[in-house]
């Protein structure tokens, strides 16, 4: 079938936002993630607001949802949704909207400059911090809403090892909706994110990950005191703005941002 798209561009982590309803998800994920001129990374399918006089009510009728391809959390198409959301409002300026995000259960609020191309949003702070015994090392790990990083500094990045790391976690934790390894250069301070999302069965290396960014803010921020401490974070598609704010050991809040480039509506198989 024909799907109208839009293709968002946060740090080259390419996501491809599906605009029309879609029976099976995970096999039209699959499709647009096999079309490599997309160069797509994710898919996620947009749930625009209820009709007015629709039976949902409330500011949950009135709220635009982005559901992720394996129904996991992902920052980088969190930001990039408030920014398709607040042109297809049509915004302008500084503004903050509200959405609904697949992975968490509260509304997220995306700050956006419209005309810039720029977005943050405030992430869900990570739910426990683990430890992961790894042939002979012990790898930090985040479980957050949705998906859990494992960390891994000065680990050579290839799908051997990340499929080890997978099985060690799935064999000490509860499996999560997606599960990330962030292979970490710190000579280079440098990341490298490869994504595994159980509802689909993929693996990608990505170009650059939200929420793997807020992860690996949160570790190297972990010895901060009180306070916000901003970290930005390299990974080979560019780099994300991270913000951690501490207090009494505590994570109070994360937040990612950056410039996102959005596609205008088009149709997929493209003409």
């Amino acid at each position: 079938m024909n799907f109208e798209i839009v293709v968002a561009d946060p740090a080259k982590n390419i996501t491809i936002f599906v605009l029309n309803p879609v029976a099976d998800r995970a096999a039209a994920a699959r499709e647009l993630l096999a079309d490599r001129s997309l160069e797509a990374e994710q898919v996620g399918f947009v749930i625009p607001p209820a009709a007015p006089g629709g039976s949902a009510a409330g500011s949950a009728a009135r709220l635009w949802r982005l559901r992720m391809m394996g129904g996991e959390f992902c920052g980088n198409a969190a930001r990039s949704f408030g920014l398709f959301v607040a042109r297809e409002e049509g915004l302008s300026g500084d503004q903050t909207v509200a959405i609904g995000m697949s992975g968490v259960t509260e509304e997220l609020p995306v700050r956006v400059r419209v005309e810039e191309g720029w977005a943050a949003v405030e992430v869900p702070g990570p739910l426990a911090a683990e430890t992961l015994d790894f042939e002979g090392r012990r790898l930090p790990a985040y479980v957050f809403d949705g998906i859990t990083h494992v960390i891994a500094p000065d680990i050579p990045p290839d799908e051997k090892t990340f499929a080890r790391i997978r099985a060690g976690l799935e064999g000490a934790f509860a499996r999560p909706a997606a599960l990330g390894v962030l292979f970490y250069d710190t000579s280079a301070a440098c990341m490298r994110p490869a994504v595994y999302v159980y509802g689909t069965g993929s693996l990608v290396v990505e170009s650059s990950c939200g929420s793997g960014s807020a992860a690996l803010a949160v570790w190297k921020t972990r010895r901060q005191g009180d306070g916000e401490a901003a970290c930005m974070v390299s990974q080979p598609g560019g780099i994300i703005e991270t913000r951690v704010s501490w207090r009494g050991g505590a994570v109070q809040r994360v937040s990612i941002g950056g410039k996102v480039g959005l596609s205008g509506r088009m149709l997929w198989p493209l003409p």
